[in-house]
């Protein structure tokens, strides 16, 4: 029988959390919350226990970076919610049925437990977290493409809620998350096992197999435009060098968007840049799961972090070697994620306009779909024939090789391919 929805949200923001006392007194701040809570209680035995562990669960992970405890808290706060309102049970007693009925459930949500936009959790009223109703455990998303063409059509660009369907890589996430939660919970002798292994094993949604990833990113022609489109910008206005340098930067470098972006703990500064003794150029990065390591800097790039640096100097009196890398026009400090996403997609935008006036239609098109992470899948495409295997692996941050191996080397599958063709009937 189909549920409404019925839930509350559970876990605030990370800045947010963060700052929580530990325990069920967090829910003092938390009206909506905490009265769904006691609601529950009466019905389900166990839920104050299961939001404490969770609670202290997230509390560890938090501490990691605000990336790590999103997923977690997203995908726990979802097992939650599933367990006392659909199941009717604390997760503690839930069943290996009963969990492979909760991944049922999340490969395919009722459609009134998902929004059609990224909502705020909670509200501020009268000084308490008041739940927002416009929130859902899930978002359906329509892609950037179709969201131009609707737009540009007059329509409203208004996802599914009834076509939102997990990949096969966001299951693997939700497994990995229970995952740790379930043997966070057997560590502290509130749960007695973790069943998640024994169902991974079996499960539909977890496809294996030597299928090739598609990895998106620019074609040569799409990144002579996008290059173009920047180097046009800031010979135009000065203030744009601040764009052409993070494109190059990007692609160049291999960057996540976040290595180049302030964060809690973290501000990529000039000084990152340094040389060893041998003249070779480095840049230093706080990159995923928290590891540092050190990108060889390519000399072609060197002209584009001399444009900038020269800017930098021009228009900043106060600039110097342990000054915020790519700062903010009006402002002080480093730029977030998302400022610098804005940078690179307005860079696309004109590289788009410029490409389809040039008669490059289909190119032009397709970079409509483009993100800001596609720089860096095109930097280590492009270098992966002329750069040994190891080298690209340590400078992209992968703790393998057989990652760097399998996301860009093609070469396998096309002397596969061609062999291929030459069979008979």
């Amino acid at each position: 029988m189909k549920k409404k929805f019925n839930a509350k949200a559970l876990f605030d923001s990370h800045r947010v959390f963060v700052r929580l006392p530990s325990g069920i007194s967090m829910l003092n701040d938390y009206p909506d919350s905490d009265l769904f809570i006691q609601k529950l209680s009466a019905l389900v035995p166990n839920i104050e226990d299961d939001f404490v562990q969770a609670q202290q669960f997230l509390k560890s992970y938090s501490r990691k970076n605000e990336s790590t405890y999103r997923v977690y808290r997203n995908e726990i706060e979802r097992l939650l919610l599933w367990s006392w309102t659909f199941a009717g049970k604390s997760v503690v007693t839930l069943t290996r049925s009963d969990i492979e009925l909760f991944f049922d459930f999340l490969n395919r949500p009722p459609s009134d437990w998902v929004a059609t936009a990224v909502h705020d959790r909670f509200q501020l009223v009268s000084g308490f977290k008041c739940q927002n109703p416009l929130w859902r455990p899930f978002v359906v998303k329509i892609s950037k493409q179709d969201r131009l063409i609707a737009l540009e059509n007059g329509n409203n660009p208004v996802p599914n809620r009834k076509a939102h369907k997990l990949s096969n890589q966001a299951m693997k996430i939700s497994f990995s998350a229970i995952a740790c939660f379930f043997d966070y919970l057997t560590e502290e002798n509130y749960a007695f096992g973790n069943p998640i292994p024994a169902i991974r094993k079996q499960s539909p949604y977890l496809v294996k197999g030597a299928t090739q990833k598609n990895i998106k990113r620019l074609s040569q022609t799409q990144w002579k435009y996008v290059l173009d489109a920047a180097l046009r910008t800031a010979d135009q206005d000065s203030r744009n060098e601040r764009t052409l340098f993070i494109v190059a930067m990007l692609k160049s470098l291999y960057l996540r968007v976040s290595e180049l972006s302030e964060r809690p703990h973290w501000t990529p500064i000039w000084n990152h840049f340094w040389s060893d003794h041998d003249g070779n150029n480095w840049f230093k990065v706080f990159g995923k799961g928290n590891k540092m390591r050190d990108v060889s800097v390519p000399n072609a790039l060197l002209p584009y972090i001399e444009r900038y640096k020269n800017y930098r100097q021009e228009t900043d009196p106060s600039f110097n070697s342990n000054s915020a890398l790519v700062t903010k026009i009006r402002g002080v400090g480093g730029m977030s994620s998302r400022q610098i996403r804005r940078i690179v997609q307005a860079n696309f935008n004109a590289a788009y306009l410029h490409m389809r006036i040039q008669g490059f239609r289909e190119d032009a098109e397709a970079l409509r779909s483009a993100s800001t992470h596609w720089l860096r899948h095109t930097g280590a495409s492009q270098d992966i024939a002329i750069r040994p295997l190891k080298h690209m692996a340590d400078d992209l941050g992968h703790a393998s090789m057989g990652t760097t191996d399998q996301v860009y080397i093609h070469s396998d599958m096309k002397e596969r391919a061609s062999s291929g063709k030459k069979r008979g009937v």
